[in-house]
């Protein structure tokens, strides 16, 4: 059997142990350990239409967030690769309370904290309201992948991490990136690009 770090075997035995006490609970936490990442990704796209046309600047920064989130993606791709950590309900498969189904692949980083934390820190310096609801949905992911026994702690906190490396990768970037970002802005006809500058 694998060794398990004292902090990863404590903390996910005890939060993972919690599942299947109360089904509401349970429910929610499958929605957003599995379909949570969809809704980030929804809301991006519902931004982008929903903005005045005039509103360039934030459209740029969503560009930006869907870029960091590709980056996290990369980077985790090749992490997983030199480490193939083993899940664990691969590990403790008679004590994993394993709520959701998932493939006994690499278990670190998780892709789901690392893309919904890469979109949260991309958009940072944008209104409260909406670093609210971003940040929100990624400490929802970062806790049910624990709750419902396809991660360990490690993994999700590894992932937020991998997102905020990505997204500090984009925006230091971003005067670099801001020609082609105005360039697919104009393919949606989004106008008044001089508006913003």
């Amino acid at each position: 059997m694998p060794e398990v770090n004292a902090f990863d075997r404590t903390v996910f035995l005890w939060w993972n142990g919690m599942a299947g006490r109360n089904a509401f609970v349970d429910a929610l936490a499958v929605f957003s350990a599995q379909y949570a990442i969809f809704v980030v990704a929804a809301l991006m796209v519902v931004l982008w239409f929903a903005l005045p046309r005039g509103n360039v600047a934030l459209r740029r920064q969503l560009l930006y967030a869907g870029l960091s989130a590709v980056v996290a993606i990369v980077i985790n791709y090749v992490i997983a690769h030199i480490w193939d950590r083993p899940r664990p309900f691969v590990v403790y498969p008679h004590l994993v309370h394993q709520l959701a189904q998932h493939a006994a692949d690499a278990s670190f980083p998780s892709d789901h904290a690392a893309v919904a934390a890469a979109v949260a820190f991309a958009l940072r310096g944008q209104s409260r309201a909406l670093q609210f609801v971003f940040w929100l949905l990624t400490v929802l992911i970062i806790l049910a992948r624990v709750f419902v026994g396809v991660h360990w702690p490690t993994d999700v906190l590894g992932g937020a991490v991998v997102g905020f490396i990505a997204s500090s990768l984009v925006l230091a970037f971003s005067g670099s990136l801001r020609r082609p970002a105005d360039y697919v802005i104009r393919l949606f006809h989004v106008e008044k690009l001089s508006a913003s500058r």
